[in-house]
């Protein structure tokens, strides 16, 4: 594919920070508000995929966050032109882009009127997980069907009684990852076992720092193609149920 579309955007692979002048069409996928631990000022934050399913980092300082509060809405396809664009380094980077996005005074953010339903889900095999290949910089998405449900349990953590619930989940190939998941995301994941007409989940568990997600029995054309290669995919699938913290 061009890096150039043959709207004149270009796709987010090829941009670079020599200029500031790039036009992009981008899906919100998440978004969240960052809060400065050292007094400094709040940052509204974003996950964004283009046409190709690439992602980036987005960063607005709240001088600029009324422009982009108007048009990047979670879900919704729109233009931003003109923009930053800065390393990505450190630890828990929501996206392997090599830079970070940022909003800046002369950025033009408009609505567009693509309509791609795609979440853009780009699933981690759980045979990296289990071997340690992993980057342990980047925080990284999975899907399974839930097993070995344990009780819900409360717990002491950091002066303050918290739900927890352990359990596993459980790929195509029947490899085995332990999850441990806190607060409403474990009550969540207990109700939808005990009222399922067989008892049997999927959760998708997808992070974006502070825009952590589990979503119980989603839809998608991933999702269904998951189901489809489960050795038992006799599944009650329902309306997916989202909790984001």
């Amino acid at each position: 594919m061009a890096m150039v579309t043959s709207n004149g955007t270009t796709l987010l692979k090829a941009v670079k920070p020599f200029k500031t002048g790039w036009k992009v069409e981008i899906k919100v996928l998440h978004s969240w508000t960052q809060h400065s631990s050292y007094g400094g000022v709040d940052t509204l934050e974003f996950i964004l995929a283009d046409v190709t399913g690439d992602k980036i980092h987005c960063t607005c300082k709240r001088i600029f966050t009324p422009r982009a509060k108007k048009h990047m809405l979670g879900g919704q396809w729109c233009f931003i032109e003109n923009f930053g664009l800065t390393p990505a380094t450190g630890k828990y980077r929501a996206t392997s882009h090599k830079y970070k996005l940022s909003i800046i005074g002369s950025s033009l953010v408009t609505s567009s009127s693509l309509k791609i339903d795609g979440s853009f889900l780009s699933l981690t095999p759980y045979k990296s997980i289990i071997n340690g290949s992993l980057d342990s910089n980047f925080l990284i998405d999975v899907i399974g069907q839930a097993i070995d449900i344990g009780d819900l349990q409360v717990v002491q953590f950091l002066g303050k009684e918290r739900k927890k619930l352990e359990l596993t989940l459980t790929d195509t190939n029947d490899h085995h990852i332990a999850c441990c998941l806190w607060g409403r995301f474990a009550e969540q994941v207990l109700n939808a076992y005990h009222v399922g007409e067989d008892n049997t989940i999927v959760c998708l568990v997808t992070n974006a720092f502070e825009a952590f997600s589990v979503i119980i029995n989603p839809t998608g054309s991933d999702v269904n193609e998951f189901l489809r290669q489960l050795p038992k995919n006799e599944l009650a699938l329902t309306t997916g149920n989202v909790e984001s913290c």
